[in-house]
């Protein structure tokens, strides 16, 4: 008889994004093994909302399923008996945004700070009732640490159906593809725009914070040279993503301390270099300056000129682009890795060898 996984997540709803490509990923890949059940609690992380869906949250108790794996935030909060976090990041404006100037709350901080406490609080709890603790990357890690003293081993997410990214060739534009918000920083890549002295294109591609777009973005497409460099798709399928990763110079990210990043991940795949930021987090877990990609202050001026020496000298593009992705090919980012890990062998043992030769045989495959 197959053991009984339930995946248990929150949910922003009409948001998309890397949590959610996360857990349906992880939910198709056990449901090959197990019997899998996904679920997503709605939760928005509006400080007026907050405390009643955790309180909601809370009174979840989930008698069913031999192990429960949570993630996004407050989904640790159900109760279980065997529950397991893969812990993607908390609710940032109250941990390491909190005096930052992308604090979308920060004229507010004074009325937050007992709500900020009581999150913390909250995460403290219900996170050491976990029977193990994973995070997303090493600096996820380091935040669980900081901030909840709590350890944590990293358990990469792995790119599904990687082998469907390629390299098409190095046509005349770089390609930033990532929801379009505050965190995300497309603003700083735009408005570099305005001091490159080549001609190329910048293509952003991605769900539309409007709230963000209209403050931050609107604005600098009244220059008509931002304007006419500048491509803006909003939600693209991914079939277009792959497509426009393929054609690229190179992929430009400048998120401000991601907390992984699967652009970077998909872009080596896809054999392209990654331009990000002396601060933009996870990303930084895989770029290595002039190997794979080139990590540049995180300025309009820095960005423009960082984009035209890589169009200036194209030949180290590609010679980066094919670094990349001989370096992705060496790392353990497998869901073979991840699913010995987060289901644990002394409860599946019988299933674990299984699993890895039937994985190891298709990815070799």
């Amino acid at each position: 008889m197959k053991k009984k996984i339930l995946i248990v997540s929150t949910k922003d709803p009409f948001t998309k994004g890397g949590d959610s490509i996360l857990i349906d990923s992880l939910a198709q890949e056990l449901s090959k093994y197990f019997e899998t059940e996904k679920i997503y609690i709605p939760f928005s992380t509006s400080p007026e909302l907050i405390e009643e869906q955790i309180e909601g949250i809370r009174k979840l108790k989930f008698n069913y399923g031999d192990i429960a794996i949570t993630s996004r935030p407050l989904s640790y909060a159900i109760k279980h008996h065997n529950k397991i976090v893969w812990f993607m990041h908390h609710i940032r404006y109250l941990y390491d945004l909190w005096d930052s100037e992308i604090n979308p709350y920060k004229k507010e901080k004074n009325k937050l700070n007992e709500l900020r406490k009581k999150v913390m609080e909250y995460d403290n709890k219900f996170l050491r009732e976990c029977k193990k603790v994973f995070s997303i990357s090493e600096n996820v890690k380091k935040r669980l640490k900081k901030y909840n003293n709590i350890d944590s081993e990293v358990l990469y997410p792995p790119v599904t159906n990687f082998e469907k990214f390629k390299n098409e060739g190095y046509e005349d534009y770089f390609f930033f593809p990532s929801r379009i918000a505050i965190n995300k920083r497309q603003h700083i890549a735009v408005e570099a725009l305005k001091y490159t002295k080549k001609d190329y294109k910048l293509i952003l591609a991605g769900q539309i914070d409007e709230k963000y777009f209209n403050r931050k973005i609107k604005p600098l497409l009244k220059d008509p040279e931002i304007n006419r460099k500048v491509e803006i798709l909003g939600y693209i399928p991914e079939e277009k993503k792959i497509e426009l990763y393929s054609r690229c110079l190179a992929v430009l990210f400048t998120p401000f301390d991601e907390d992984y990043g699967y652009i970077t991940i998909e872009s080596f795949y896809s054999s392209k270099m990654v331009i990000a930021t002396t601060d933009s987090g996870g990303p930084l877990e895989f770029i290595k300056d002039g190997y794979n990609g080139i990590i540049t202050n995180p300025d309009p001026v820095s960005i423009a000129k960082t984009m035209d020496w890589i169009f200036e000298n194209k030949h180290k593009a590609i010679e980066m682009g094919n670094n990349s992705k001989q370096y992705i090919l060496t790392k353990s980012l497998s869901w073979t890795e991840v699913i010995s890990k987060l289901v644990p062998p002394n409860f599946f043992e019988k299933f674990i060898n299984q699993i890895k030769n039937i994985m190891v045989s298709r990815e070799r495959d």
